[in-house]
């Protein structure tokens, strides 16, 4: 539920963007900061540092069990939002709070899912993610004639959601894994130090590099593609939603159809490799085929989605649970998403500039950030952890700890 309303504000916020500018009388580089400091970026980037950290040290259900209620604070500011100023703080907050639940939520998930499933089941919160857009971009749909009205209700389902979330949270019982970590001593300020040793730096970097690269692409599409359906391809409100719903419902199928059975049976350097070939393809046709055609926009949100279904933000958040050890799994989380959403926050803040620009120029930035991504994580690619609390064989990077006396 953490990736459903995570997802699910992004999306929200991305479908009222051209409908707050005409409103509220935001320019392009407002609409602009707004991209950056909100869900999408900035905000969620300090939430992940703060709540990663404390969900190491204080335990993952403490954090998860009252961010959504600042959560639900910062929606209702957006939807009762009169103009730029409370609408800036609303999603400020949402972002602050959905950062740091994201981490704790997903090492909750890895650390009680048994070995021979952790990839499917990993890939469940990815399934949420893509379902939280679909069932806010249809309502935005559905609402479109409404204008601004339709955004705010969509923006209370959320908070509905969120409150329902947060009372089912309260009977949720810690993770045994991070138990187990605090009972024997691994919990504490001298163990940050270990993040930052060659064992753990180099699966630190390789993460951080795949996810920041492919998220330039991903984030992009995810928060300003109804804008650039809009504003560049000529559709129609309800046009740019629907074909935004139509991408995150193909990418929900894919996980859940695709990734979610192959994960933990195929060999992962092989499905990576294959969706990492039809995500470059993708951003290539923004390049080669006008966006103003309907059937280019249908061609490339089928390859993007289903692509994007297997490959590196499904893969992140596996690599994120088995690559570091429980004392410091969300704190590295935190850190990566961190790093990941300050550097999102600088592209966004400059995507409505560069896309009235040149939409060419923007086109190229995602395919090569995109080409890059799929690279690394090809080359740089760890095997598979047996466990998440045990150490393996020196023959990849350790998901433990090292030595106390390190």
């Amino acid at each position: 539920m953490a990736d459903y309303i995570d997802a699910g504000s992004i999306v929200a916020a991305s479908s009222g963007l051209a409908l707050w500018s005409s409103a509220f009388g935001m320019s392009d580089s407002l609409v602009g900061l707004l991209g950056a400091l909100g869900t999408n970026a900035a905000s969620y980037a300090v939430g992940a540092l703060i709540g990663g950290r404390l969900g190491d040290l204080f335990g993952r259900k403490r954090i998860y069990q009252w961010d959504l209620l600042v959560y639900v604070l910062g929606g209702l500011l957006v939807l009762l939002a009169l103009n730029s100023g409370m609408l800036f703080v609303g999603l400020i907050i949402m972002g602050l709070a959905v950062g740091a639940d994201v981490p704790t939520s997903w090492a909750l998930v890895g650390e009680i899912a048994p070995n021979r499933v952790r990839g499917r089941m990993i890939g469940l919160t990815s399934l949420f993610w893509n379902l939280g857009p679909v069932v806010s971009l249809l309502l935005a749909f559905a609402l479109a004639d409404t204008g601004v009205l339709g955004i705010r209700i969509v923006f209370g389902h959320l908070v509905a959601v969120a409150l329902v979330t947060w009372l089912l949270r309260r009977k949720m019982a810690e993770s045994e894994v991070w138990n187990h970590a605090r009972d024997t001593g691994q919990l504490g300020r001298q163990q940050l130090r270990a993040l930052f040793t060659p064992r753990l730096v180099r699966p630190l970097l390789f993460v951080f590099g795949v996810h920041t690269l492919g998220s330039i692409a991903a984030g992009t599409f995810g928060f300003f593609l109804p804008y650039i359906l809009k504003t560049v391809g000529g559709q129609g409100q309800g046009a740019s939603v629907g074909f935004n719903a139509l991408n995150f419902a193909l990418g929900g199928l894919g996980v859940a159809f695709l990734f979610m059975p192959l994960v933990d049976r195929l060999n992962r350097r092989v499905l990576y490799g294959i969706a990492g070939f039809f995500s470059i393809v993708a951003a290539l046709m923004l390049i080669i085929f006008p966006i103003t055609s309907t059937a280019a926009v249908i061609i490339f949100i089928v390859l993007n989605a289903v692509a994007g279904s297997c490959g590196q933000e499904q893969f992140y958040r596996v690599w994120c649970q088995e690559l570091f050890p429980t004392a410091l799994r969300t704190t590295a989380q935190g850190m990566i998403i961190f790093a990941q959403k300050m550097i999102l926050a600088l592209w966004s803040s400059v995507v409505p500039i560069i896309v009235a620009a040149s939409f060419s120029a923007f086109a190229w930035v995602l395919a090569l950030a995109t080409f890059c991504s799929v690279a690394i994580g090809l080359i740089f690619m760890p095997a598979k952890a047996v466990s998440l609390t045990t150490d393996p064989e020196p023959t990849g990077v350790s998901p433990s700890l090292p030595p106390t006396s390190a």
